[in-house]
């Protein structure tokens, strides 16, 4: 699932959350609220924080990405009641703050430094995936920034067509279709710029 989370990440996370608990009412599937205990806290950091990293990190730079796992758990903790599938709840709230922050940045300038710290190709197999990769970065680039969302959701949160319906707050029927057109998009795109590199 990926490597350990960066050291700043880490440390961003604060120890001491207030006093809140999750206690599920199992008939009912609802959240009771009370108090979310330190070890909760950490159980819902250890289980979530790596998947909204990733999923911040795929629009974001890594400093970026950080901060925007450290407002989630800060927001999480602030609330202190939450639904059945917090892993769907953070990653709308992750879209939230990053959608204040991308406001102010321009992704291709993003995307530009993440190219720039790439290692040098070391064999032909390398050269080809690097460039396989970088038409699919451009192909995501044509794309309108609803699809790219969808993409990023499917792609870098591993999220369902579901999770996906929660974190974008419509309908499962909705985000299906949502889902169906963003990658038939990226497909011609990537297809459009493969013509054209041929």
């Amino acid at each position: 699932m990926g490597g350990p989370l960066p050291d700043t990440l880490c440390r961003k996370h604060v120890s001491s959350p207030p006093e809140y608990t999750l206690a599920t009412n199992t008939e009912s599937h609802r959240v009771v609220p009370g108090p979310l205990t330190p070890a909760h806290t950490e159980e819902l950091f250890a289980a979530h924080a790596r998947g909204v990293y990733r999923y911040a990190r795929s629009r974001l730079p890594a400093a970026e990405a950080e901060d925007v796992v450290a407002e989630v758990f800060a927001t999480a903790w602030r609330k202190g009641e939450l639904p059945d599938n917090p892993r769907a709840w953070l990653l709308g709230v992750a879209r939230r703050v990053m959608a204040n922050q991308v406001r102010a940045q321009h992704r291709r300038t993003a995307l530009a430094e993440r190219v720039r710290t790439h290692p040098a190709p070391s064999s032909n197999d390398d050269v080809r995936l690097i460039g396989e990769l970088d038409e699919l970065r451009r192909a995501l680039d044509l794309l309108r920034p609803a699809d790219r969302e969808v993409i990023a959701l499917l792609a870098a949160a591993e999220l369902s067509t579901a999770e996906v319906a929660q974190v974008l707050g419509c309908p499962t029927a909705v985000a299906a279709t949502r889902v169906h057109r963003a990658r038939r998009r990226l497909r011609a795109a990537y297809e459009q710029l493969t013509k054209e590199g041929a």
